[in-house]
């Protein structure tokens, strides 16, 4: 169903669907999921939580590209740190 209504919004709108209209079928189809899932049983608080952790992880998804970006930077560069000898901690690391 997203993906139906995803393609029907970038074939009316082009590439600026992304600004706005794809927006639109993806919380219709996050509201049928959360009614499927309280007509399942599920209470509503637990729905909430699944949805509220769902929304905590798009900054994990938009802050990864940079971090291959800067490795291959860091590749580039050939900075290096200096190499340090391990601590070892009382008579348990003996």
């Amino acid at each position: 169903m997203p993906a139906v209504l995803v393609a029907g919004a970038l074939a009316r709108s082009g590439l600026d669907a992304a600004d706005g209209p794809t927006q639109v079928p993806l919380v219709m189809c996050a509201r049928a999921a959360a009614l499927v899932a309280m007509r399942n049983g599920h209470n509503r608080s637990v729905v909430q939580r699944a949805g509220q952790g769902a929304l905590s992880y798009p900054p994990y998804a938009v802050f990864d590209e940079p971090g291959a970006a800067l490795s291959v930077l860091h590749g580039i560069s050939g900075f290096e740190r200096e190499k340090t000898q391990p601590v070892t901690a009382g008579a348990a690391a003996h």
